[in-house]
């Protein structure tokens, strides 16, 4: 098949892990693995790009050029401006570009705004698209001018629909009034180590993820704090960036010796990390299944992670670590102080039925199959139409 992989979020090299991207990138080579051609449509975004040799890459033009889209305030009339160029270029482009390299059927990697491309291409070109929900795509749809109903139409009128949540499915499929399978979202790690790192002695947590409101980042550094004023030591390793990083860095003075706040963690820094650490945490306030808890799993790093989406039901279903029932840090505090007590090595046994669960090859493998049958929906829809 000639497919067209239309993400908001894409790697523009292998070093690159912004967000939801670096699991765009490494689904396209997947798919062209399986020996399909497969085309990525992408905003044009900041950095050095270093093309995949497996895909074909196009880059829409618009009046920007960041990496996280989701994360960007859209009160500023500026930003609000920019964004309705992307809009405007995608929608034009997209289907123009499809029709071109005759691409059989898209792929929206997310509702808002690759899915309005692909239903603009659907609408004027006839090319069946099916699309893939992020949590940040509902919870965040009422943001956007006419969000909740550019959603639902979207959604709606898509061939098939996958969310990378099992709650996150059900509300997906509330919103279209149709079927939305769960399918996980899962990044390719290095698997050999590139560089070794030394830690400090003692329990080390780690947290990889946006410094943003949502990911609870906040909440870590209170904890953390509260933590070590009780007398405990431990180190704490915080990789990200976002609208937070001047605040947690102001809240994390006095204790820098503990609290080591860096940027953007690269997928060799992300596995030497997880290699060398005890825990991760996710202190999110709103989530689904974030890419760094499969990190996790295929890393076998056990996780502390607050009771939001998805993610206390699998921690127990797995027995991978331990859940915080209360999103504050008060009671995240209490869940660092808990694991003092326990080692890593005590979840030997327990990422098997994890890892066939949540496995790249699996998703992309189930990719294929709804992608297909949109093709061939598609093909018999037309032969119908020019038999009558």
């Amino acid at each position: 098949m000639r497919i067209g992989v239309v993400t908001s979020s894409y790697a523009i090299s292998p070093t690159d892990t912004v967000t939801a991207g670096i699991f765009a990138r490494d689904l396209a080579q997947e798919l062209a693995l399986l020996g399909h051609q497969v085309h990525v449509l992408t905003p044009s975004k900041c950095g050095q790009k270093v093309p995949s040799s497996l895909l074909n890459e196009y880059y829409i033009p618009w009046v920007g050029g960041e990496k996280d889209l989701a994360s960007a305030s859209l009160r500023n009339p500026l930003t609000l401006l920019r964004y309705a160029t992307l809009v405007v270029s995608g929608s034009w482009l997209v289907g123009r570009y499809a029709r071109i390299h005759a691409l059989e059927v898209l792929l929206a990697l997310w509702a808002i705004p690759s899915g309005i491309f692909s239903w603009v291409a659907w609408k004027r070109y006839g090319i069946p698209y099916g699309v893939w929900t992020l949590g940040s795509d509902i919870w965040a749809r009422h943001k956007y001018p006419f969000g909740d109903r550019i959603v639902r139409v979207v959604l709606q009128d898509a061939r098939f629909r996958f969310a990378d949540g099992i709650r996150l499915a059900q509300e997906t499929a509330q919103l279209a009034n149709a079927p939305c399978e769960f399918v996980p979202s899962i990044r390719q790690l290095p698997t050999i180590a590139e560089r070794q790192i030394a830690l400090p002695p003692g329990p080390n947590f780690l947290f990889i993820g946006r410094y943003e409101r949502n990911k609870g980042p906040d909440i870590l550094v209170e904890a953390m704090r509260q933590f070590l004023a009780a007398g405990n030591k431990a180190h704490l390793h915080m990789f990200g960036v976002g609208s937070l990083e001047t605040y947690l860095r102001r809240r994390a003075r006095g204790y820098e010796q503990f609290i080591h706040i860096g940027g953007y963690a690269e997928p060799a820094t992300v596995v030497a990390y997880m290699r060398a650490c005890d825990w991760l945490v996710i202190p999110s306030r709103i989530e689904s299944i974030p890419l760094v808890l499969i990190d996790a799993l295929h890393m076998r790093l056990p996780v502390i992670a607050t009771e939001v989406g998805d993610m206390g039901d699998l921690v127990r279903r797995f027995g991978i670590g331990k859940v915080v029932s209360t999103v504050e840090p008060r009671a995240l505090a209490a869940a660092l102080q808990d694991a003092l007590s326990c080692s890593r090595t005590e979840f030997a046994g327990a990422w098997q039925e994890a890892l066939e669960t949540f496995n790249l090859r699996q998703s992309a493998l189930h990719c294929i199959e709804f992608l297909s049958a949109a093709r061939k929906e598609h093909l018999n829809g037309s032969r119908d139409e020019l038999a009558l």
